[in-house]
């Protein structure tokens, strides 16, 4: 039960490298910031200009936040130091206790150390996050807003299950869900968000919860209803699709691209409109997508009116940059307006604004 109190985390949480990065003062400097936005491609084309108008001038008051954030946090680092040391002596201390005594500890040493050691670190992480989530709720809206009409939000709720009929959302115990974009691009309805779904594990009497999706949920209202269902997922070899197949009820559907075959596998009811919706413009960009984070198992999901994707993370997407480095806000301008691109020209190339006659 212990490690299910700590595996509830959020997709976002906070390593352990950032607060233990807060011993070294030099974290604390900071000199006047003269930020300018370079622009890199045709996804941030423009932005330069909305910089200077719209960020630019935050820069100096959130650096003072963050230089506030840090000192706050770095000094109760310092004045709880002492307590890793006491914890961690009691701890092999109970646990030495604990095999001399029984046949089959219990553990109490490991429970202690990671109770405590989790508390104190979650009170030394509460400046930090405060500060990041002032950024997530001032500047990113402000980014986004380069883009198109849409809406920040750090607080989600439930509603994967709403997805399960999908085929794409594994079974799940927990839902934990942070940092939301919602919106209308070219008169299709946006929603994305990131999750993070565990399930209950057993072992004889002992329980814990495991992962079985950490990432990105992508919704697309699309103004079409189609008839049957499209799905695409990874490529999991010839055994796995086949048994895939044969659940799911779906037929395994070839195109033309074989470079797309080699990673991706498509299963649908109606062949004829699974080939219209993914055509090589398609495929591209779901290629391009994956790269951009990082070859992600991406999987799509057609119907009901909806286009669903799942997007594994091994990262969330949807943070700031440390509190340890003087913050200008030109990353997360990049990665940001870069991701979003990509997600857009999706909809251009699925020309999901206007009616299509399948």
């Amino acid at each position: 039960m212990v490690f299910s109190f700590f595996s509830r985390r959020k997709p976002g949480e906070l390593g352990l490298g950032q607060v233990f990065r807060l011993y070294n003062s030099a974290v604390l400097k900071s000199d006047k910031l003269l930020p300018s936005y370079e622009e890199l491609g045709e996804w941030d084309r423009g932005f330069s200009k909305y910089y200077n108008s719209n960020l630019r001038d935050l820069v100096d008051d959130f650096e003072e936040n963050r230089v506030i954030a840090a000192t706050a946090a770095r000094n109760k680092l310092l004045w709880l130091t002492p307590f890793f040391f006491i914890i961690l002596i009691i701890g092999i201390n109970l646990t030495i206790w604990e095999f001399n005594e029984y046949d089959e500890p219990g553990g109490l040493g490991i429970i202690l150390v990671t109770l405590l050691s989790g508390a104190i670190l979650w009170y030394i992480k509460r400046s930090i996050l405060v500060y990041q989530n002032s950024i997530k709720e001032k500047i990113f809206p402000q980014i986004l807003g380069f883009i198109g009409d849409f809406k920040f939000s750090t607080d989600v709720p439930s509603q994967v299950i709403k997805f399960k009929k999908s085929g794409l959302i594994p079974a799940f115990s927990v839902e934990t869900n942070e940092d939301q974009i919602t919106g209308m691009y070219k008169g299709v309805q946006l929603q994305l968000f990131e999750t993070h779904l565990q399930k209950w594990k057993y072992r004889g009497k002992r329980s814990r919860l495991v992962t079985v999706f950490n990432g990105l949920i992508i919704v697309l209202n699309m103004n079409k209803d189609f008839s049957g269902k499209t799905l695409v997922k990874r490529d999991k070899g010839f055994v796995s699709n086949w048994f895939g197949n044969k659940s799911s009820g779906l037929e395994n559907v070839k195109l033309e691209d074989p470079k797309f075959e080699e990673i991706f596998e498509v299963y649908a009811t109606d062949q004829i409109e699974a080939r219209y919706l993914l055509t090589v413009s398609f495929m591209e960009r779901l290629l391009e997508l994956a790269d951009i984070f990082n070859n992600a198992e991406i999987q799509i999901c057609f119907e009901d009116n909806n286009l669903l994707m799942t997007i594994p993370l091994r990262k969330p997407i949807f943070e700031p940059g440390p509190i340890t480095e003087p913050e200008n806000f030109v990353d997360d301008a990049q990665s940001l307006l870069k991701e979003m691109h990509l997600i857009c020209q999706i909809v251009d190339t699925l020309k999901l604004n206007m009616k299509l006659n399948l």
